[in-house]
């Protein structure tokens, strides 16, 4: 018996547009039930004449919860940093709401195909509501999405009108009302304090300060790129919130574009979904919301910019997890304030850019409930067909090793189990004859260790699990043809003809493995024996080996050593730094307890510190799952060098700057906060360039340029500020520079490095190819570490993925070291690299840099080693200039 009133697929379900664009008018479809209030009724004024702050909305919604029990209910679905509350909407009929916890059992019946016969699935699709999903405001300055939900959660709530009861019965809506409620604060706030209704775009209200720049959360993290990494705590409660309430349909409202953009994406598609059913769904939404834009003849555009190729967009994430994941851009609002004047003088409206996207929405609920159970079963047919490829294509097994950094390859595997993919662990050794080495392709035998981590590719969180893990996501061979005929057009024109953008939109390689550094293995093994499944509770995983740490040897005599090379001895030794314990480090081999110890090993000298040491560095230890040893005697049994040796310098606690400023970028500076304060918990002192100009710089010992622009580098400090900045590091200062502030050391008027860049005016000579390196997106390659130096300490590998990124390729350093580098062949381990440029002009190049420079030093990196917190291989590195280039 079909439990759903078959849809009519009126028009009448969108308004007729009897009022011109700037006047839309949103309560045209009643009539609507009196009890409820408008939003406006709330907030006090029309939608478009104001940015609502967070706490207005979070009234709006209240309100219209309370008023409307029998439609919507109001869950709270986490934190931000900034204690603001997150919260879901759930609307639909009441019928629905009053059986919720069946509906959700019903869709994860669907979404296990080994708990689901296709029969089963068949039944449950013709009795369950299929489930939208509507996300609003995942960039915090693209404030029309933020005015939106009030309107739809008001309408559903509100409405009357029999096309809407209908949707009620067909679909549950689940709204993301503000997912990003930190940065559009910041932007509604400033945006309310000066704007004027000027539509004039050099107006100051549509320029945002860098410090405000609501388009990113707290810690400045695009949200919309934090789906692979899984740091934030906004993207950790929707992927949660995913798992719970399996949305078939996934629209993310975003803006700001020329014009309105929806579905179907532009190429390249992720090669992970099924590709003729995708790209037929988002044909579907496409017409259905080109139908209702039609009738207001508003212009917008589909199949150009935006892709669904990278896998950590929210929409390829929620096409990943099954289902028809769509961004949805408009074209008023946000950055462009309330008035903006167009190309051709006319005047857009924030109130027009909140109207498209409330009728995209109602289009899109409309598209959903008018195939529901089409959708239902290819929802179902997702996970079955995943699970079958599991099964039998070569990539059957996924290995992660603990090696050498354990609570590295804990987090990952926690990044996994919150995106609902299946881990086990190996409760015995075992062995492979086929495996294949991330790092290099090589195929051999191999045998593995107990403890190792098993990703089984025969699951239903298949398709996910592989976009997320595999060494290469392979780009679509039609859309690089077409990539590379644009090159040879672009080569054919002069210098000052306008070149055509290529339509890379984001990096092609983020393999979670390869960006953290944990050394993996795909095999081609049907079965691994002898596995456990993980599971993670909280931020604890259970049914896994324990992390532990703690001190080996008992209470010392003379000193504890701490291992280089993991994340844990890092933070402990920068806590007892930070707490003003003596920390040395060897710069030879250690011989010491009756062992060798590389160098780099940190040493707490007993004599040195107070007697509290034992307890704290005890303490620590353990919460930092370190292991320490306890040597209770300074001799050297073998070698020079002894805990007494000159080879064992003490540690300077780091004193650290970081600049922020308009030059800088944003998302860089955010990583490093980030890092420096939730990873390692390090204070430092925001300065913006002008101060840096003025600082007592002898305050810090460490100075950090983020990416960002090296000409306004140069410009702000000016020759005073660049002499002062090079006078400090004669003095005995670290400077760390990423990026684009790495670039600014190579300016000549800068000249704090003798590193230069590939491609400059001097490099260009008669008779030589092509030496300007085209930009890069985002591609993995191998390259060379030393770790003799002392960047290089606690690598267990001289090999090293590194992401490169752009076109700013480093010639090597006359005078410095050249830590990281590229040898004469520049192997690519994953991601699109242009042929004849990109591999020939990095041959011999340099990825970081150290110049000693007097008694300090300049270390460059040609990438930032703390990209989006995704790609960490040079975190180490990172890592050692806080901790050993003050001293060494």
């Amino acid at each position: 018996m079909r439990l759903f009133a078959p849809l009519l697929l009126s028009l009448s379900l969108l308004p007729l547009p009897l009022l011109a664009e700037e006047s839309f008018d949103f309560y045209q479809q009643g009539p609507y039930r009196a009890q409820v209030p408008r939003p406006s009724v709330v907030t006090g004024y029309e939608p478009g004449t104001f940015q609502t702050p967070h706490g207005q909305i979070q009234r709006v919604l209240e309100q219209i919860t309370t008023t409307a029990p029998d439609r919507v209910r109001l869950l709270e679905l986490g934190q931000t940093w900034e204690y603001r509350k997150l919260y879901l909407a759930v609307i639909s009929a009441p019928e629905n709401l009053a059986r919720l916890p069946q509906i959700q059992e019903n869709l994860a019946r669907l979404a296990d195909p080994r708990r689901t016969s296709p029969t089963a699935a068949a039944d449950l699709a013709r009795t369950t509501p299929t489930v939208v999903w509507l996300n609003f405001g995942i960039h915090g300055n693209e404030s029309a999405s933020y005015e939106t939900v009030q309107q739809v959660v008001y309408h559903l709530a509100a409405s009357t009108d029999p096309a809407i009861l209908d949707i009620l019965k067909n679909t549950v809506i689940v709204v993301n009302t503000m997912h990003n409620p930190d940065g559009h604060e910041r932007f509604a706030v400033w945006e309310n304090s000066v704007a004027v209704g000027d539509p004039e775009r050099f107006s100051l209200e549509h320029n945002e300060p860098y410090q405000i720049y609501g388009r990113l959360n707290h810690y400045r993290f695009d949200l919309n790129r934090d789906m692979l990494a899984l740091t934030q705590p906004e993207s950790q409660a929707v992927a949660q919130a995913v798992l719970r309430w399996h949305p078939q349909v996934f629209a993310d409202f975003h803006g700001q574009v020329s014009t309105y953009f929806f579905p179907p994406v532009a190429d390249p598609i992720n090669r992970n979904l099924p590709l003729t059913t995708s790209k037929t769904w988002y044909e579907k939404f496409g017409k259905g919301n080109a139908a209702a834009f039609d009738r207001y003849g508003w212009n917008y555009y589909v199949r150009h910019i935006f892709d669904l190729y990278y896998a950590g967009y929210m929409d390829s994430w929620s096409s990943l997890n099954g289902a028809t994941g769509m961004t949805y851009e408009t074209d008023g609002g946000g950055p462009r304030s309330l008035n903006l004047k167009q190309d051709d003088d006319t005047i857009l409206t924030f109130r027009q850019g909140i109207a498209k996207h409330y009728v995209a929405a109602l289009a899109t609920l409309q598209t959903a409930s008018a195939n529901r159970e089409a959708r239902l079963k290819d929802y179902y047919q997702f996970f079955k067909t995943g699970l079958e490829e599991g099964r039998t294509g070569p990539m059957r097994q996924i290995i992660l090793l603990p090696a050498p950094d354990p609570d590295r390859t804990i987090q990952l595997v926690k990044n996994l189990l919150r995106k609902g993919i299946e881990v086990r662990v190996a409760g015995a050794n075992f062995k492979s004859n086929r495996a294949h080495d991330y790092f290099d392709g090589a195929v051999k035998s191999r045998d593995f260790p107990a403890g190792a981590y098993i990703v089984n590719l025969a699951q239903p969180q298949k398709r996910l699990a592989k976009a997320h893990l595999e060494p290469d996501s392979g780009l679509d061979p039609g859309f690089v043809q077409r990539e590379l005929e644009r090159r040879l057009r672009n080569e054919r024109r002069g210098n000052k003809v306008a070149k055509e953008d290529y339509e890379f939109y984001d990096i092609t390689s983020w393999s979670l493995p390869l960006a953290q550094g944990v050394e993996s293995y795909w095999t081609e093994d049907e079965t691994i024996p002898n596995t456990l499944p993980v599971q993670l509770t909280g931020e604890t995983l259970t049914g896994a080996p324990l992390l532990r740490g703690g001190i080996q040897g008992g209470r010392a005599v003379t000193a504890y050593l701490i291992p280089q090379g993991s994340t844990g001895a890092a933070r402990l030794a920068l806590q007892l730094l930070t707490e003003d314990f003596k920390v040395a480090v060897t710069t030879r081999t250690l011989n010491a307890g009756g062992r060798n110890w590389p160098s780099g090993t940190l040493l707490v000298r007993v004599i040195r510190n107070p007697d509290s040491l034992h307890e704290r560095i005890a303490t620590l230890a353990q919460t930092t799952a370190t292991m320490v040893y306890a040597i209770n005697s300074a001799y050297a049994e073998t070698g020079d060098t002894g805990i007494g040796s000159e080879n064992v310098l003490s540690l300077t606690a780091p004193r650290i700057a970081v600049v922020w400023d308009e030059d800088t970028a944003p998302t860089d500076y955010g990583a490093i906060w980030y890092t420096l304060e939730q990873e390692y918990r390090q204070k430092f002192t925001p300065l913006s360039l002008r101060a840096l100009r003025r600082a007592d710089l002898r305050r810090f010992n460490v100075v950090i340029l983020p990416d960002g622009d090296p000409e306004g580098y140069a410009a702000v400090l000016g020759k005073g500020g660049i002499e002062k900045l090079k006078t400090w590091v004669q003095d005995g200062g670290t400077l760390i520079a990423q990026g684009g502030g790495a670039v600014f050391c190579t300016l000549k008027e800068v000249n704090l490095t003798t590193a230069r860049l590939v491609g400059e005016p001097e490099d260009e000579k008669p008779g030589k190819p092509d030496q300007k390196p085209l930009s890069v997106p985002g591609a993995a390659l191998r390259a060379r570490l030393d770790r003799d130096h002392f960047l290089g300490y606690g690598y267990p590998s001289d090999s090293l993925a590194v992401l490169v990124h752009g076109d700013r390729f480093f010639l090597p350093s006359k005078e410095g070291a050249n830590v990281v580098r590229f040898a004469k062949t520049v192997p690519v381990i994953a991601g699109f690299t242009w042929p004849n440029n990109t591999t020939r002009l990095l041959t011999e190049t340099s990825y970081v840099i150290d110049e000693p420079t007097g008694q300090g030093h300049v270390i460059l990196f040609a990438t930032p080693p703390n990209y989006r917190s995704l790609w960490r291989t040079t975190n180490g590195i990172f890592l050692n200039a806080l901790l050993l280039a003050p001293t060494l």
